[in-house]
């Protein structure tokens, strides 16, 4: 039986070296990516040697992508303009890597729609997060609402809150309050719901709508009794608004058990209670912030103050 398999061996050694051969020479095979990358490193030591001075090398038809290890560090190099020539003849090609590539020339160049327009078909959720966070914070908030678009349309549940908060930055408050109305009825059981029920008080309270605002987070904390920062918007709408702070009050010592370590649930509550002329319990209150934020400059005045008045005089 020996001898048998080894004439098998044998006979199956040619056929896999012939193979392998073949597969070495296809255009996208082994050689193929040896040339590429040979290529790539070759120009990207150009670039090193004499930035700025490096005209693109010319690219063989058998070195399509090899182009795009080098645009991409003109990118990080600050030097679009040089990726977008090293990309033109790239256009032919319709893969992923290549559109993907080019997206990002383009926004660097300023095209930054017709970019986010590529990462939408490519469903690439986390350039369009990097971007929308990005033009927003650069204050171009027509852009960074279409980057929130085109997020909410691959992934509504995920991205509804981030396009309800790009449509109020713009005062659009009508359509944010219509979007998260509509995601609630489409994902009910949700764990972004409760959010976006706040979030529809926030904006009844911007329309300084108070009656809608307290029925929707007295709704949301008793979706989600755990969101502190329901019962803190709740919390001021009574203190300010609403004129009761008792109620005010009972927020803010819910926002206290929730978070005892953040300093701002205390404060809140020790002006609740000075307002109802309580005092003695808004001392207490300050001196627990104290223990919380020894540094806290509003408790030691307040202390300080406080501490005088309720000391009686000889």
């Amino acid at each position: 039986m020996q001898p048998k398999k080894l004439k098998i061996t044998y006979f199956l050694l040619p056929l896999m070296a012939s193979f392998l051969a073949w597969s070495f020479l296809q255009p996208s095979g082994l050689l193929a990516t040896f040339q590429n990358n040979l290529w790539a490193v070759n120009y990207l030591k150009r670039l090193t040697l004499s930035p700025g001075e490096a005209a693109p090398m010319p690219l063989s038809e058998p070195l399509p992508h090899a182009a795009i290890l080098a645009a991409r560090h003109a990118l990080r190099s600050e030097q679009p303009e040089e990726a977008r020539q090293l990309l033109d003849p790239l256009q032919k090609f319709s893969d992923s890597a290549v559109r993907g590539t080019q997206a990002e020339v383009i926004y660097a160049l300023g095209s930054k729609a017709e970019a986010l327009n590529i990462w939408e078909g490519l469903s690439d959720t986390i350039l369009l997060e990097r971007a929308a966070y990005q033009l927003a914070q650069a204050g171009d908030a027509q852009n960074a609402l279409l980057a929130n678009q085109s997020l909410y349309r691959l992934d509504p549940e995920k991205f509804t809150s981030s396009l309800a908060f790009s449509l109020i930055s713009q005062a659009k408050l009508l359509e944010a309050a219509e979007l998260l109305q509509s995601s609630r009825s489409a994902y009910p059981k949700s764990t972004y719901a409760s959010d976006w029920l706040r979030y529809l008080a926030d904006i009844y309270s911007r329309q300084q709508n108070w009656s809608a605002a307290e029925k929707l987070y007295l709704e949301t904390v008793s979706e989600n009794p755990t969101d502190q920062k329901a019962w803190r918007n709740l919390g001021l709408l009574y203190n300010s608004q609403l004129k009761q702070p008792e109620k005010a009050i009972e927020c803010f010592q819910k926002m206290v058990s929730l978070s005892p370590e953040e300093p701002y649930g205390y404060e809140l509550l020790a002006m609740a209670y000075e307002k109802t002329g309580n005092d003695g319990r808004a001392l207490e209150t300050w001196r627990h912030l104290l223990l919380v934020s020894p540094d806290s400059q509003s408790a030691l005045q307040a202390i300080e103050r406080l501490s005088t008045q309720l000391t009686p005089t000889p």
